[in-house]
């Protein structure tokens, strides 16, 4: 799904100037509109000077300057195309440069009143599913409840890009669509709810955060999944370090969850020591589980023995648990070596048998034999069983005949034995 401020960027970034730089374009040649069935549904009219668009105009005012673009010097022209010609461009012109640098300029120059025309040439000429993307959050800011209810007439699925344009530029109008659905649309609820919350969270996460606190009360059992989409355009808008303390700032503990694992996989990815300071304020709740076994996994891709002594610093949780399990899954990767001997090192407890799992589970693609005798070593007899079943399929994957061997002279109870043999990892 586009995002609104991803939508400004990329037109900034190919330098694209401001309607007034673009004026005066010629309509071009008139389509006829053609039946609510296709690609071709004509628009009703309705307000495009919202707060958002004008919003978007202003800042590409600001922000790119087409007359002096090194990009448009070298594909584009300078002159003010008619519609026609930079549909053409867009969609037929052999640089992608130009097809980018023309469509934008294409979506730019879109109004209610020629909204019509540039859908049906985007229907001749055969637009991409990423263009069709654009085109419908641009319909949707612009013309709102009548671009959502032309959407919903359409055998394509223009719906919930329409509905993310039109929440992102008007979204107490957009919210109020959950209330009204027509029966035919119910279907369709909970795909047009996270397309509600994707607009709101362009330009309003605090309203968009409110909405799936609200849904959350009532039940909603998307709601974790509904705050992971807020979560994500608040580590794009402001960075990972800000979105970790917003998090910190949900009062519902499953949706902080969501929030914070989302979060802090980009968070580890670009300072796990920082990823990992924050998660541990939170070490001792549950909700923070996901996120520390998150962030114990990534940052042993980088340094696992770092990684695998914080989470040994941590109290016993599910998070620290899950965390070495995939820390020794990582760690297997780099250095089975060290990987092995610090297992070694550890006492017997539920934390080292969970890491024996992880480092098996990993190390079975390199050595199944030597991952079985690993596995073979944990003393829980649920998780032994369950590590020695999942190995054993590696098993058979990777050395078929030896795995065969090995598992007629086991000891394995019957029943695990045709857990193996029924469900080889393929």
């Amino acid at each position: 799904m586009i995002h609104g401020a991803w939508f400004m960027a990329a037109l900034a970034a190919f330098g694209i100037g401001s309607l007034s730089k673009l004026s005066p374009i010629s309509s071009g040649k008139s389509e006829p509109s053609a039946s609510p069935n296709n690609r071709r549904t004509p628009t009703a009219t309705a307000d495009a000077s919202s707060p958002a668009v004008r919003d978007r105009s202003r800042r590409l005012r600001e922000t790119s300057d087409f007359k002096d673009s090194p990009l448009t010097r070298l594909f584009g022209s300078k002159s003010a195309d008619d519609l026609d010609t930079l549909a053409f461009k867009a969609l037929r012109d052999p640089s992608q440069i130009t097809r980018r640098l023309a469509f934008s300029k294409l979506l730019e120059a879109m109004t209610v009143e020629n909204i019509d025309q540039i859908r049906a040439q985007l229907v001749d000429l055969g637009a991409e599913p990423d263009q069709w993307r654009d085109f419908n959050y641009s319909w949707g800011a612009i013309a709102g409840k009548d671009a959502f209810d032309a959407a919903s007439k359409t055998k394509e699925k223009d719906l919930n890009e329409t509905l993310i344009g039109w929440a992102a530029a008007n979204p107490k109008e957009a919210m109020a669509v959950l209330d009204q659905l027509p029966p035919e649309l119910e279907n369709q609820r909970a795909e047009l709810t996270r397309s509600l919350v994707a607009g709101l969270a362009d330009t309003n996460r605090a309203l968009a955060a409110d909405l799936v606190l609200r849904l959350s009360g009532e039940g909603n059992e998307s709601a974790p999944g509904l705050m992971e989409i807020v979560a994500r355009e608040t580590v794009r808008s402001d960075g990972a370090a800000a979105a970790a303390l917003w998090s910190e700032s949900l009062t519902n503990n499953s949706l902080k969850s969501a929030a914070m694992s989302l979060i802090s996989d980009e968070f580890s990815r670009r300072d796990p020591e920082g990823a990992a300071a924050w998660a541990q304020t939170h070490a001792s709740k549950e909700y923070a589980g996901r996120a520390i076994e998150r962030i114990g996994g990534q940052w042993a891709g980088k340094n696992p023995q770092a990684a695998v002594d914080w989470l040994g610093s941590l109290p016993s949780s599910t998070g620290q648990t899950a965390g070495m399990n995939a820390a020794f899954n990582n760690w297997e990767d780099s250095d089975p070596v060290a990987a092995s001997n610090y297992l070694l090192s550890m006492p017997s407890s539920p934390l080292r048998d969970n890491s024996i799992s992880g480092f098996a589970d990993g190390y079975a693609w390199q050595n199944p034999a030597l991952s079985i005798k690993w596995a073979d070593s944990i003393d829980n007899a649920k998780l032994r069983e369950q590590t020695i079943t999942r190995v054993g399929q590696i098993y058979l994957r990777q050395d078929p005949e030896a795995g065969r061997t090995w598992l007629k002279t086991s000891n394995l109870d019957a029943e695990i034995k045709q857990r193996i043999i029924n469900n080889p990892i393929r």
